[in-house]
């Protein structure tokens, strides 16, 4: 079954957001911090609300937004979005956030956009039609553990509470690149520029469009433990990557 009016409104949406974005990346940003301490900015509320707006004028399905939604996880159709994934480096000055817009039926990813505003490069998939950053074919590595860099979390505070998994790849011979931006991370995965990327805290928002790309690209994605996920219910922890390194990843993550 194809999804294209989906995909093309997605991508439509996701320009918009991009020029929201970029108007508020280098003026007033009016930053807040949410209840586990994480900031949001007018361009995250901004943003959501025009997805929720626009996609409302084409489908009357649920969207269900970082910052605000039309209803609850479940079965059926469902759009997910985070607005600005990598709000931090977006309040920093750090151009790796990116907009993130998922759409799901059944709890199953089948289309999925991302999009870069600052180095204009839209990112999209289609299950079984590919992955594609503006126009060209995406294609993950083939490399091993030992021949690129897995990415891993910016936050310092959290390796050095449990630096377990670290080690244990280091120990594989693994290289790491530390940025923020979860979503920038997963593209590089599907672009064949890094490895892989395990992340404990990514939810639904971070990794729904992300799914769909980089699965398209023939790479894997599952739960830290290896399962299959599941998107009509929240969920926390996922590992993305080039297939090659995956089972790497998987037994140093699984708790």
């Amino acid at each position: 079954m194809s999804f294209e009016k989906e995909l093309s409104e997605a991508k439509r949406i996701a320009r918009l957001a991009g020029a929201v974005m970029r108007e508020h990346f280098d003026g007033e940003q009016n930053i807040e911090r949410k209840e586990d301490d994480s900031p949001v900015t007018i361009a995250d509320k901004k943003i959501n609300r025009l997805v929720i707006e626009e996609l409302q004028k084409e489908f009357k399905d649920v969207v269900i937004g970082e910052e605000e939604s039309t209803g609850e996880y479940g079965m059926g159709r469902r759009w997910i979005c985070d607005p600005i994934d990598g709000t931090k480096a977006y309040t920093w000055g750090v151009p790796t956030a990116m907009f993130s817009l998922g759409f799901v039926v059944d709890g199953v990813p089948l289309v999925g956009v991302a999009y870069d505003p600052f180095l204009d490069k839209l990112y999209e998939g289609q299950k079984g039609a590919g992955s594609f950053c503006n126009g060209a074919r995406l294609a993950v590595s083939h490399k091993g553990i030992t021949e690129g860099y897995i990415a891993v979390t910016s936050s310092v505070e959290k390796i050095i509470a449990d630096p377990r998994q670290i080690i244990a790849l280091e120990q594989r011979g693994a290289r790491f690149a530390a940025f923020s931006g979860a979503v920038y991370k997963m593209c590089l995965i599907a672009s064949g520029r890094i490895l892989g990327h395990a992340g404990k805290s990514e939810n639904a928002h971070d990794v729904v469009a992300a799914h769909v790309i980089v699965e398209e690209a023939g790479g894997t994605v599952t739960s830290l433990s290896g399962g299959s996920l599941d998107y009509s219910q929240p969920f926390k922890g996922v590992i993305l990557s080039n297939g090659v390194v995956h089972q790497d990843l998987v037994e140093c993550y699984r708790e």
